[in-house]
């Protein structure tokens, strides 16, 4: 359960509460609401989601002055709504959601996660697949691990779209985990897995024998990273300012770094002109779907 709750909390994943120096803050601020999409924790119960969660709270009140109270929406739309309507002063997005949302111009970015390795989803078949594409994997060919990343669903959902009917359907394998499934395509017993790059770099160097069997048919482009969001109004600067440096700054900490790297981040960074190009390109090839 641990490692299933630490993968779903990557984009909001930090845990420094030892006191340090440049972390103190200087007034404490009012409790801040802080919304987060149910698809962030691939079904787990709200319980476990509001213990899981504990970490950044902490986080935000003892580094940055800002006691936080997580609520988890059902969706990205909701919490948009929430936040806008004054119900929330922050909320953690996907990057390619925050490209959905972003045109409204009350919803601020404050902090951009820096992943390990860059958010891209991949169709992975058996090294010796005949397959020169996904428009190859006919019926259920395509294994999908138990709590895959938003991204990777979102990439499938395209795959699936674009492939002829009866292309790149859910094949069942045994088990349900990222290892199954690409142990599965490598014993050649399922034509191919989709799974996030970076499970299948840790892959490859858990069983290199086994990752020696696998090679990618089709990637999707990089996905910006997650993303933490205020209301406009609802963070004075200096409230802003101390959140940012205070998950900027984590990683010059033993702690931070550990948890970091635990988490498969980098860190943490300010959002940048950059990043808002990224957004702008996702939103090119992965449109907002449109709302019932």
């Amino acid at each position: 359960m641990y490692a299933v709750i630490v993968c779903c909390l990557l984009p909001v994943a930090v845990a420094v509460v030892p006191s340090a120096p440049w972390a103190a803050a200087a007034e404490p601020v009012a409790p801040a609401r802080i919304g987060l999409p149910a698809n962030m924790f691939s079904g787990l119960p709200a319980p476990v989601v509001q213990r899981a969660s504990r970490p950044f709270q902490n986080m935000l009140e003892k580094q940055a002055g800002l006691k936080g109270e997580v609520t988890v929406g059902k969706d990205y739309v909701e919490i948009a709504e929430m936040l806008r309507g004054g119900k929330l002063e922050l909320a953690v997005f996907h990057g390619f959601e925050f490209a959905w949302v972003k045109q409204h111009p009350e919803l601020v970015p404050l902090v951009v996660t820096v992943p390990t390795n860059k958010l891209q989803a991949c169709l992975v078949v058996n090294v010796n697949s005949k397959a020169d594409g996904p428009h190859a994997l006919k019926g259920e060919s395509v294994a999908i691990p138990s709590g895959t990343k938003a991204h990777c669903q979102l990439y499938y959902d395209r795959l699936k779209g674009a492939a002829p009917a009866g292309c790149c359907e859910v094949a069942k394998v045994k088990g349900r985990t990222v290892e199954d499934a690409l142990d599965a395509v490598s014993d050649d017993e399922c034509p191919a897995a989709l799974v996030d790059a970076g499970a299948l770099v840790a892959y490859q160097k858990l069983k290199p024998g086994a990752g020696q069997q696998l090679k990618v048919l089709a990637q999707s482009e990089p996905f910006p990273p997650g993303v933490l969001v205020y209301r406009k109004g609802a963070l004075t600067e200096e409230a802003a300012k101390q959140v940012r440096d205070g998950l900027v700054k984590c990683v010059n900490t033993d702690e931070g770094q550990l948890l970091t790297s635990l988490w498969r981040l980098k860190g943490f960074e300010a959002a940048t002109q950059a990043y808002q190009l990224d957004l702008d390109k996702c939103l090119k090839v992965y449109p907002a779907p449109k709302q019932k």
